[in-house]
């Protein structure tokens, strides 16, 4: 306590009895006792004796005990109350509320409260504790902790998971800051509560800009600093001018931007409800010292008059901040900076399994940073051969003389600005912090500065080492186990200058692999003008054929293991070097080699490790390098390939069964002879079969490697889910849920009561819900009516809430009424874009889905036609 300088500690299943006595020099001690007068259960509060407060009667039940004092302070009273809740009993969201009553408006209840809610951080959800969370809600109560783990067990099998938590009322969550606190010699590690009157805030964000930073300023003051006359003749005077050019950049920045005050929360109420407040704590006074039934009786009138007055203000406050919104430039986009401030579940924090360390758990954040960075340093490492003629005939072609060619096309200061304005704006920066925004304010000589820089590096054919440290933030998979490491997706932050690079250097490799075709046809993936809906396409036309002739269609959908992050960096050269002119080899083994990673966890990061393998993560040249490593991918005579980066499909189709299976495992086999020589590693437990036809039985299982594919009646390829007999029902069904799950978290803002504008809910229905069904509708828009229907209505719901219709309009006024067509609208509207769109596409195998190959059996919907459904 004293080295944590603890005030007030809250202690839960303090084990005594009415005969203990403690004793704490300088401090105060209250215990309440279970009330069977046994040592066990039970809490205790120990308090300085230097803080004015009383004890309160404490509250003695089987299911709750608590211990309260009351505090004073220069705003009043504050009841502090120590809790535990044993976990054997049943308690209710009335037997909470019985609780919180007692401790009156303005508390703080802290301990073990065996109740767990995915709301203050918990795994899951216990019953127990979405009573409490329904009593919290129902009382305007706000929790907290630390969103890590308080219990901890000696059980190796059990998850540490969250039990011991805040429950308050009456102040703003500003004021209070939770921390962990890891000394405790229980299997209750102890959080600490700061209580300040002073704000307390997260650290910021780091940025080398806001709002007020002078532009003008740091443009005048990087003009008159920077030196053109640069010496750049060796790559460390590359790496020298680059340094010395991010520091100019962050020191200008950093001098132009004043540091921004944080703005206080403040409350205005009006004068009528002030005067209701200072009544209420002159009956409060009076009570205080009465005791007396009637005053506390005139007491809980003033506070339930006062408790409806606020609440009344609350809602027009809140109601008339939703009707000032708006999604414009002038109102700073209030309106998603408002979605995105909705109040949601705690994020879980916990800790992450360590099997390296004694302990078992990494607890702090420098611990997880340092685990998450030592799994990235095996994973990025390239796979095991199965080939073992493979490397020895690539370090032949690598070792090969290479021919003379002319250097690549210089770099232009125009390219540069052009380039400059291209990047993505939402981009997060690398670890400089210089994004888009600052490049785009750069004076012209810094332009110059950046092209006589490029120009260097392509003249020497090196890649600046400063550019090639990626710092990596981890990423929680939603419906993963979050205490395993595997379960978070590392995401890689790289300098913004080194994309503007990679951009320009791109511009110079696309005309080498368009000219010299290396990118096959089936491969849609970052390619420009082709996307996943045209993919998606030709597996349905496939299959589509497969019906109409009365075959069976035998598809494989293969996932690929960590396709980016294990590429072969030596089977990647050779394929360059084969593919590409020397000089830009060159740079771009420069670019490859030699890369370095650390991984950041709140504050805290971990050392440097090396990459010995995979195409850098948030990239500009990383997706393109992929499709060239895997342009060769082999294809089979009999059978359709169709590729969208990593996510592979395999179809073949055939009258018998099993000579479509056959057919389909000659080409796995090809594929898996093709994988193993080039490192790639495809998990077959992860890989989908599935056999298409409106006949009776299944074509014969397949197998990748000696290992069968498992079989499936429905596969989600590309975001697009396609079953058995092409009937998009299980589609369209997921999307409802999808709509339903989201227009359920924008209720606040989309009901019936909500002041929000009808033309702001149709914003927000048109940029957030409808994109969810819209996709691939292209598709999936020749279903029958009957599964139209289903996203028909659900449209329907939604809209008639927004506008507040009554139930006797019908539904064609509504739609003509807000402007928004009907689903069928929208599949008509969809189709004649689509036509148009392949029919011009650079790709022949898109132009050739134009054209019907087969005669029509079946009375469906064609996809090609949908622009005239009725």
């Amino acid at each position: 306590m004293i080295h944590h300088k603890i005030d007030i500690a809250l202690i839960s299943e303090a084990h005594c009895n009415s005969r203990s006595n403690v004793k704490i020099k300088g401090h105060k001690v209250y215990f309440t006792t279970h009330p069977d007068g046994t040592a066990h259960a039970g809490t205790a509060i120990i308090i300085r004796d230097t803080i004015k407060h009383h004890v309160q009667p404490e509250f003695k039940t089987s299911y709750i005990q608590a211990t309260i004092v009351t505090v004073y302070n220069e705003n009043g009273t504050t009841s502090v109350a120590a809790v535990y809740c044993p976990p054997k009993h049943s308690i209710d969201s009335t037997m909470f509320a019985n609780f919180f009553t007692g401790l009156g408006g303005c508390f703080i209840a802290g301990g073990d409260w065996n109740s767990k809610h995915t709301h203050w951080g918990s795994r899951l959800t216990t019953t127990r504790g979405r009573q409490l969370k329904h009593c919290v809600d129902t009382h305007k109560m706000i929790t907290m902790s630390t969103s890590q783990p308080t219990y901890w067990p000696s059980d190796p099998n059990k998850i540490p998971d969250i039990l011991d938590f805040f429950v308050t009322k009456g102040q703003s969550r500003k004021y209070f800051k939770t921390e962990t606190c890891l000394d405790s010699c229980s299997d209750h590690t102890p959080i600490i509560l700061n209580v300040s009157m002073v704000v307390i805030e997260p650290e910021r964000t780091q940025m080398l800009y806001n709002h007020r930073t002078d532009w003008d300023s740091l443009r005048e003051y990087v003009d008159e600093a920077i030196n053109l006359k640069v010496k750049l003749k060796t790559a460390e005077d590359i790496d020298q001018a680059l340094k010395h050019f991010t520091n100019l950049v962050q020191e200008a920045c950093w001098r132009m931007t004043p540091v921004l005050d944080s703005s206080r929360y403040n409350t205005n109420l009006p004068l009528y409800i002030k005067d209701k407040i200072i009544e209420k704590r002159r009956l409060r006074r009076i009570w205080h010292l009465s005791r007396h039934p009637i005053d506390k009786a005139a007491l809980n009138k003033a506070i339930q008059n006062l408790r409806k007055l606020i609440q009344t203000a609350n809602d027009l406050t809140l109601q008339d901040q939703l009707q000032s919104l708006s999604a414009t430039k002038v109102t700073d986009y209030s309106l998603w900076k408002c979605m995105k401030s909705y109040d949601r579940p705690q994020e879980q924090k916990p800790p992450l399994k360590n099997e390296k360390c004694s302990s078992k758990w990494a607890r702090t954040s420098k611990e997880k940073a340092d685990l998450f960075a030592s799994h990235l340093s095996n994973v990025f490492v390239p796979n095991e051969t199965g080939d073992r003629n493979a490397e020895s005939d690539i370090n032949g072609i690598l070792n090969q003389d290479f021919q003379l060619d002319l250097p690549p096309r210089p770099v232009t200061p125009r390219e540069v600005r052009k380039n400059i304005r291209l990047l993505d704006n939402k981009k997060a920066p690398g670890y400089d912090l210089i994004t888009k925004e600052v490049l785009v304010e750069l004076p012209w000589r810094a332009i110059l500065y950046i092209t006589i820089l490029m120009n260097a590096m392509l003249r020497l054919q090196y890649f600046p080492d400063l550019w090639k440290i990626s710092e990596i933030i981890m990423i929680y998979k939603a419906g993963k186990p979050a205490n395993e490491k595997t379960s978070y997706r590392p995401i890689s932050l790289l300098p913004t200058i080194s994309k503007l690079f990679e951009k320009i250097l791109l511009d110079r490799i696309m005309p080498y692999l368009v000219e010299r075709k290396i990118i096959p046809d089936h491969q849609f993936g970052f390619r420009r003008q082709h996307g996943t809906i045209e993919q998606v396409h030709r597996v349905c036309e496939y299959i589509r054929s497969t019906l109409e002739q009365k075959e069976y269609c035998s598809a494989a959908f293969l996932d690929v293991q960590q396709a980016f992050d294990r590429v072969w960096h030596k089977g990647l050269l050779c394929k360059i070097k084969e593919n590409l002119p020397h000089t830009l080899f060159t740079i771009l083994k420069s670019y490859l080699t030699d890369r370095l990673f650390y991984v950041r966890e709140s504050e805290e990061c971990s050392t440097l490790l090396e990459i010995k393998a995979g195409v850098p993560q948030g990239s500009i040249l990383g997706p393109i390098l992929y499709v060239v490593y895997t342009a060769d991918l082999p294809v089979t005579p009999g059978t359709m390939l169709a590729t969208f980066a990593d996510d592979t499909a395999i179809l073949a189709c055939h009258s018998n069964p099993d000579v479509a299976s056959n057919k389909l495992q000659e080409a796995l086999n090809r594929i898996h002879s093709w994988l193993e020589r080039w490192r790639i590693k495809a998990s077959a437990a992860k890989s989908v079969h599935v056999t298409f036809t409106l006949r009776t039985g299944n074509c014969p299982s397949v197998t990748l490697g000696n290992n069968t594919l498992p079989q499936s009646n429905c596969v989600r390829y590309l975001g697009i889910h396609l079953d058995q007999r092409l009937t998009w029902r299980q589609h369209i069904n997921a999307k409802k849920e999808e709509i339903s799950l989201k227009h359920n978290n924008l209720y606040w803002m989309l009901s019936r009561n909500s002041k929000l504008s009808l033309d702001n809910k149709l914003l927000i229905y048109k940029t957030v819900i409808k994109p969810i069904w819209m996709y691939g509708i292209q598709l999936w828009g020749s279903a029958s009516d009957s599964n139209i229907n289903i996203l028909q209505r659900q449209e329907n719901k939604i809209l008639r809430t927004m506008a507040n219709v009554p139930w006797f309009v019908r539904n064609s006024e509504l739609h003509e009424h807000l402007r928004i067509g009907t689903v069928k609208d929208e599949i008509r509207s969809a189709a004649v874009t689509y036509r148009k769109k392949l029919t011009i596409h650079p790709n022949e195998l898109a132009r050739q889905l134009t054209i019907n190959k087969y005669t029509v059996r079946l009375k469906r919907h064609h996809i090609m036609e949908l622009q005239d459904r009725k």
